[in-house]
This record gives C-alpha cells, sequence and structure tokens, in this order.
C-alpha cells in the first residue's frame, strides 16, 4: 500500500513537472539567449552567427548574443555549453570539427555529438573552401602547383586555422589522395592564417571566398581549387580540387545550430522555425553571400542530425587516411 502511494506522488510530481516544462517552453524565451562560437572573433562562423542572433532578437522580442570561446578545435566551446542546464538559454555553432573531426582524431572526448546535443538546424553551407597559394609560388593551375610540390617534397607549407580544424583535414586528404608531401603550419584561426598566407610566410592554404576575395583582386594571393565536387557559382573560373587527380574529392562546410540534449522539443521546434524564416530573409541571404555562405534549404533538426552522420563517416575515412592523430 505504501509502495503504490509512493508510486502515485511520484508520477503526479512527474505530470507537475512536465506541465511546468510546457509551460516554460510555450513562453520561451524570457531572458537573453547566449549562442556560444567556438572560432575567433572575424571569421565566417562569428558573422553568420552575429546575424543569426539579430534576426531572432527581432523574431522573438528578446535579446540573443553570442560570445566567442576558441580553442581545441570548439572542444572548449562545447565543453562550456555541457556545463550548462538544457533549457535553451545556451546554443552552440558547430560544424564538422566539432561534430566529427574531434571524435575522429581522439575518440577518448568526454562528449559525443550524436548524444550530448541536440540538433536544431542547419544555417548554411559554405559555397566551398578555396585552394589558395601566395602570389610567389610559381604555380597557376592545380596540375601546375602538383607537380611543383612532387619535385620538391617538403619545401612547401600549407597554413591552417589550427590542427584538427576543417582546413586541416581537408589538405591532409588532398596530400594523402596524391601522394604529396606539404609542410602543415596550424595557426589559432583563420584571423592568423590568411596574413601568414598572403605575406608569403606559408605557400598556400585553404580559406573561405570571403574571407580572401580582397587579396585575390590586387594580386597577393591566386585561387587554384575550391573543395566542392562543383564549381561554386561565385568564382565559376576556379575549377574543383577533384581535377587534380582526385575523383570524388569533395569537402563541404555546413554550419550548424546546437543545444543540450534534453532541451524540451516544443523549444528546439520555436528556434528551427525562427531559423527557417531567418536564412530566408533577403537581407540575411545577401549578408551571407558577401561571407561566401549558401543559406540552408532545410533547416531542419533532422538534417542536421543527418548531416552529422554522414560527416562522422567521411572524416573517420579521412583521419585514417591520412594518419593524423590527436596532439
Amino acid at each position: 500500500m505504501r509502495s503504490k502511494l509512493l508510486f502515485g506522488r511520484l508520477r503526479a510530481a512527474l505530470a507537475v513537472m512536465a506541465l511546468s516544462m510546457a509551460a516554460n517552453a510555450q513562453d520561451y524565451p524570457t531572458r537573453p539567449v547566449k549562442i556560444i562560437i567556438s572560432s575567433a572573433p572575424g571569421g565566417q562562423p562569428d558573422i553568420a552567427f552575429r546575424v543569426l542572433a539579430q534576426q531572432f532578437s527581432v523574431q522573438f522580442g528578446n535579446p540573443f548574443f553570442t560570445e566567442n570561446i576558441p580553442g581545441a578545435n570548439g572542444a572548449a566551446a562545447l565543453n562550456a555549453l555541457l556545463k550548462m542546464p538544457p533549457d535553451g538559454y545556451t546554443l552552440f555553432y558547430g560544424n564538422a570539427g566539432t561534430w566529427a573531426i574531434n571524435t575522429a582524431l581522439d575518440p577518448k572526448l568526454p562528449y559525443d555529438a550524436q548524444k550530448d546535443f541536440a540538433p536544431i538546424g542547419l544555417i548554411g553551407e559554405s559555397t566551398g573552401l578555396f585552394l589558395a597559394v601566395a602570389a610567389s609560388i610559381p604555380a597557376h593551375t592545380l596540375q601546375e602547383l602538383v607537380a611543383l610540390v612532387k619535385a620538391k617534397p617538403g619545401v612547401y607549407s600549407y597554413a591552417s586555422s589550427g590542427f584538427g580544424s576543417i582546413h586541416h583535414l581537408i589538405m591532409e586528404d588532398f596530400k594523402a589522395s596524391l601522394g604529396l608531401n606539404i609542410l602543415h603550419v596550424p595557426y589559432k584561426g583563420s584571423g592568423q592564417a590568411i596574413p601568414a598566407l598572403v605575406s608569403g610566410q606559408v605557400s598556400m592554404g585553404l580559406a573561405s571566398l570571403g574571407a580572401v576575395s580582397p587579396y585575390v583582386k590586387d594580386g597577393r594571393i591566386r585561387l587554384l581549387g575550391v573543395s566542392t565536387k562543383k564549381r561554386s557559382s561565385m568564382a565559376p573560373n576556379v575549377p574543383p580540387m577533384a581535377d587534380a587527380g582526385i575523383p570524388g574529392f569533395d569537402h563541404t562546410t555546413p554550419l550548424g545550430l546546437l543545444a543540450r540534449a534534453g532541451t524540451a522539443r516544443a523549444v528546439i521546434d520555436k528556434l528551427s522555425a525562427a531559423l527557417a524564416k531567418a536564412v530566408a530573409n533577403p537581407e540575411v541571404v545577401a549578408r551571407f553571400a558577401a561571407i561566401g555562405l549558401e543559406p540552408a534549404t532545410d533547416t531542419t533538426p533532422d538534417a542536421l542530425a543527418e548531416t552529422i552522420r554522414q560527416d562522422r563517416i567521411k572524416y573517420t575515412r579521412v583521419v585514417k587516411l591520412s594518419g593524423v592523430h590527436a596532439e
């Protein structure tokens, strides 16, 4: 009898809790919402999510703001998110680095992107990362660059935005696929890597079009290839890196919005709907285009979950092929 009474009280308490959570989700948000960005200020993700935060602030009539926590290829930011309650008031910018590459490099990480985080939706996809060379490098095509590197193995270098970054893994896939020996020089974000490339401190590197277009225009760097299987509509004269002799070479760079696992589904759905409205806004489309980002056409949580699954398969393969290990 006593156990039945306790069970009844527990069930009643859970029902009250569920009703309370539903009411809170219906009223969401009632206070400022933070979006953690795992990269340094000034890069494509930082700009994109500041635009998104502005749109959310207008739609919800409630402040949304961003906080940059760079370091450890997004792991520092993810750890910060894990310390927050799953209430939808702390969100996170994710990419292949945080939801696939980190795990491929180090299976012992204290988080699992598929279990510990709730997908909200895709923001957009980069129009491809572009393989750029410094003006001093005597190569004007992918084929010339490959021949140059093969003639002088270990002489040339490439910049990345950090060990384990998307820039690093794509270049390692490129190298391994063609048997190239190019020295990796990791920097703390694109804000450091691009100036090193422009000044000629390194021979080459991958970057978004928006980040390097001013230097292409003034002749300080040249674009030889794009990481996607198709040419970018924003730079149709630049061939896919697959043209260097790597059939099937294709690396897109999607950006996604995540919350803590356990966040109420009603909150997730509210945010996903707001995201769909934001990326369809002509002003946002124009601002995204300026930084080389194509808005997502499917912003649902399921679309992001599938992207995460596919990226984990892809970068597990790349890590094995390239032989890169966690530092």
